[in-house]
């Protein structure tokens, strides 16, 4: 008997309205390859599941440090509470915590058991024609398990997208693309080195991926507009060249920083916490009307 296809889901979100047309359920996988430092899902940098603490929910109690299997893990003395290098994430303080203090974010789940969560809201899709978007992360990390949900979602009817960065290779998209129907993918900066010094990676096999995937199936480029890193109108001036360059771009989204996921870089323990120091005022306008002068349709996300 075959092994059903699993894969490591850090949330799924119901009623999402701006991960594709209409109501959506968005699955997001955990694991990604760059490393943005403003990432606003850090739980889901990680393939591996990770331990959330929420110190303002701890009774102390102790029964985190009882069950703990690694000595000096967990402490009640010590104000971070959790040694992030010594826990193994065996998640069984979790299981004993009697006021969700620790939570595991991040859970293996085959198939089967995703498809069956996200058609518990078929009706919603149908009525909205809406449908599930897988997230994450970075959904291309873990390609079968991806591939596999693609195709029992598209086997139910489902319309069928993805949020990605776009850094995957050829042989990864020829598994995906026969079951989408939409491509949300991120345009970062148009620069290989500014690209590379922010994210950890170069920019070539994104904006290639770019245009191989317009050929096949609806394409919408989004941007997280950065302080200090994409907010200037040269590089909107080259998106909207690179935008409009391909023929099946169906709209570009314009999405402003914001510092809603700060509070998760706390929870996992975290310190490097990009914060923006100029805000955007009222740059995303602008922005939104330079890259409409390229016949481009854009929308400006919250």
């Amino acid at each position: 008997m075959a092994v059903e296809v699993s894969g490591v889901v850090s949330t799924i979100q119901k009623f999402s309205l701006d991960d594709g047309p209409g109501i959506r359920t968005t699955v997001f996988l955990k694991g990604c390859q760059l490393r943005c430092p403003w990432c606003q899902n850090p739980e889901g940098l990680n393939r591996f599941p990770e331990l959330y603490f929420r110190a303002d929910k701890c009774i102390g109690c102790g029964g985190c440090v009882e069950i703990c299997p690694v000595e000096s893990a967990i402490s009640l003395t010590s104000e971070e509470r959790i040694n992030r290098q010594l826990c193994i994430r065996c998640m069984k303080c979790t299981e004993v915590c009697p006021s969700s203090a620790l939570e595991s974010i991040g859970k293996v789940m085959t198939v089967s058991e995703v498809i069956a969560e996200v058609m518990a809201d078929v009706l919603f899709y149908t009525s909205s024609g809406g449908g599930v978007t897988f997230s994450g992360g970075e959904a291309t990390m873990q390609p079968d398990f991806l591939a596999e949900l693609l195709k029992q979602s598209k086997m139910q009817g489902l319309h069928t997208c993805i949020e990605t960065n776009g850094y995957a290779g050829k042989e990864v998209w020829d598994k995906l693309l026969p079951n989408l129907d939409l491509v949300l993918m991120d345009i970062k900066h148009m620069d290989p080195v500014i690209h590379k010094k922010f994210t950890g990676v170069a920019n070539d096999l994104i904006l290639n991926n770019a245009r191989l995937i317009a050929e096949q199936v609806e394409l919408i480029l989004r941007t997280p507009l950065i302080p200090g890193f994409n907010d200037s109108e040269q590089f909107i001036e080259e998106l909207g060249r690179f935008a409009s360059s391909i023929p099946n771009v169906k709209e570009c989204h314009l999405i402003p920083y914001h510092e809603y996921g700060l509070s998760k870089y706390t929870l996992l323990g975290r310190k490097d916490i990009f914060k923006a120091q100029n805000p955007l005022g009222e740059k995303t306008q602008h922005f939104k009307e330079i890259l409409e002068g390229y016949g481009l349709k854009v929308k400006v996300l919250k």
